[in-house]
């Protein structure tokens, strides 16, 4: 699900309004990075991860859903 050009990245998070800890999010999960390693790098918990990512989730279907 996170197979996106740079330019529809920046569509996504401007259109979704992302907040820069989104932002890094959606940028760690393009890059393939592991949970355990988004989490070590943001210093936040494995499931606080896991929640943003399926916040994440749902903002980018919303905006696919208007394109």
């Amino acid at each position: 699900m996170f197979e996106f050009t740079r330019e529809e990245f920046n569509a996504i998070v401007e259109k979704a309004m992302l907040s820069e800890e989104l932002t890094k999010i959606l940028e760690m999960k393009i890059k393939d990075y592991s949970i355990t390693k988004m989490a070590i790098e943001l210093n936040m918990s494995e499931s606080t991860i896991n929640r943003r990512i399926k916040e994440l989730k749902r903002k980018i279907m919303k905006v696919l859903w208007h394109f």
